[in-house]
């Protein structure tokens, strides 16, 4: 059971701006801090809930979430009435022009990862193209821009692999494979129960492959199938009861009957 006491915090943000900002940002998010009516106040309420955290490091903190409006400390008359600031949606709203620059805060940001240069002027083009064409408006362009070159950037890092490969343990599917996933009716956490033993099987057999992506979509639609298909099959039932096991332990953690019967090749 989770403890009152526990910590948690976005790994995104730990990434980019540091886990000491994650975890105020958390705090700040869930309203568990005592009082953030002033900069002094934000400062002594962390101080409590972050005792092993040097007061130094912490106002610095608060100044890297100040700076790109994570938070927003204002005047208030009762406790705990906060929330993260959020743009005036009606006045902020506007299409994408070929002039439109990303905000130094944006440019900073990105700077904090490793995307080079040459990468960075090639997918602001493409960027700005896009969105130009489209004409969508939009009042967070800059949030945007910076979710769309994580994600390029991502996918560039992996595109180096364009030789057949074993698969790593620490493999993990891109993106677009839960959108496609997601027009089966498949959720992102529902894929994500059969990437386990989708790595164990392959990384067993040692087979090289350039199409993970596609291997994996595959997998988990049949493995869907079959779990929808389990309840009017006896045979399978016994594998899904728990507590109850014909064999034991040994003989059981040997048996791969269940790769054969889903012919991953």
């Amino acid at each position: 059971m989770k403890s009152k006491n526990d910590l948690s915090f976005s790994a995104e943000v730990a990434e980019t701006l540091g886990l000491e900002c994650a975890i105020i940002l958390s705090l700040y998010n869930k309203n568990e801090l005592e009082d953030i009516s002033t900069y002094d106040n934000l400062v002594n309420s962390l101080k409590k809930s972050l005792r092993f955290i040097d007061v130094e490091i912490i106002k610095d903190s608060i100044n890297t979430l100040l700076k790109f409006e994570l938070i927003d400390i204002k005047k208030i008359n009762y406790k705990n009435d906060y929330k993260v600031k959020s743009p005036n949606k009606n006045s902020s709203s506007f299409s994408l022009t070929n002039e439109w620059q990303p905000s130094a805060e944006a440019n900073e940001i990105l700077d904090m990862t490793d995307i080079t240069k040459d990468f960075y002027k090639t997918k602001l083009k493409e960027f700005k193209i896009y969105w130009y064409e489209r004409g969508q408006k939009k009042n967070n362009w800059n949030s945007t821009f910076i979710d769309f070159m994580r994600r390029e950037w991502t996918k560039e890092i992996n595109s180096e692999k364009v030789l057949p490969h074993i698969i790593d343990e620490n493999w993990y599917p891109d993106n677009d494979v839960f959108d496609i996933l997601n027009l089966s009716e498949i959720t992102k956490d529902s894929a994500l129960k059969y990437l386990k033993e989708f790595i164990l099987y392959w990384k067993d057999k040692g087979t090289a492959f350039t199409t993970w992506n596609s291997k994996f979509i595959d997998h988990v639609k049949r493995r869907h199938m079959m779990n929808d298909n389990m309840g009017s099959n006896e045979e399978n039932k016994k594998y899904s009861e728990p507590g109850k096991y014909k064999q034991d332990f040994k003989t059981r953690k040997n048996d791969n009957t269940w790769a054969k019967e889903i012919n991953l090749e």
